[in-house]
């Protein structure tokens, strides 16, 4: 049975990604540039919750979800469906490795969805990287990033890259720090993007448990900043397996 639910969903999934491009391009062509955001967070919306229907993601939400503006939202990275659970909850513009600009269908989502994609190993695209999560932060933009910078296994939070932080520091935006747990466990490793989603959509469903921080202090550098967010992740997400072994229906 959960290898039929699994090609069932993963079919659904591709499925409803594609007609969710397809209506969000039509409508664009018919609305004004004014009106073209507005457009866009809807059909982001649209996506992000159905996707997580389709996969059976029942998410717990945790801790104040106030309208943050310009703002910088960091986690720690356990799955690929990290990225529907905080654009879900936030409605913001990710961070993203850059290979995922080429991938099929997902690619093309993930630029009208206004992704900021970076090569971790190159030195120029950081930097440009930078540039764009502070304009879009200036402009009043949720920006949503993982600061690991790849997926681990397990409720462990690695170190924090500084970058993220180095471009939002003296703006007075908040930095909004969310611990992410799952049940079961959903670790992304050495395999493919396929192979994990089927994996994921095998199951019955997945609990999702979301512990929202309070922002960090203002005045950090960079640095002081990613090592204290990641020590406040890192608590969160304890939190965030305790309210799973708490409520286990």
């Amino acid at each position: 049975m959960s290898r039929v639910r699994a090609v069932l969903r993963t079919g659904a999934f591709f499925g409803f990604s594609a007609g969710i491009l397809a209506a969000y391009e039509t409508r664009r062509v018919m609305t004004s540039a004014p009106g073209q955001t507005a457009l866009a967070n809807r059909y982001r919306s649209r996506l992000t919750n159905g996707i997580l229907r389709v996969f059976g993601a029942d998410l717990m939400l945790h801790g104040e979800r106030a309208r943050l503006g310009g703002a910088l939202v960091v986690a720690n990275h356990q799955s690929a469906l990290d990225i529907g659970v905080m654009l879900s909850v936030f409605q913001g513009v990710l961070v993203s490795r850059h290979d995922v600009a080429d991938w099929p269908l997902l690619g093309r989502l993930a630029k009208h969805g206004d992704t900021i994609f970076v090569d971790r190993e190159d030195r120029r695209s950081g930097a440009l990287a930078l540039r764009e999560i502070r304009r879009r932060a200036k402009e009043g933009r949720t920006v949503v990033a993982f600061p690991e910078g790849r997926t681990f296994p397990g409720d462990s939070v690695h170190e924090f890259h500084p970058g993220a932080f180095a471009a939002v520091r003296a703006l007075g935006i908040p930095v909004l720090p969310v611990g992410l747990a799952y049940s079961p466990a959903v670790a992304y490793g050495d395999e493919s993007f396929g192979s994990h989603i089927a994996k994921i959509a095998a199951r019955k469903r997945t609990r999702i448990a979301v512990q929202l921080g309070e922002p960090l202090p203002d005045g950090l550098d960079a640095r002081a900043a990613a090592t204290l967010a990641r020590s406040r992740v890192e608590a969160l997400v304890l939190e965030a397996r305790r309210t799973l072994d708490d409520d286990p229906t």
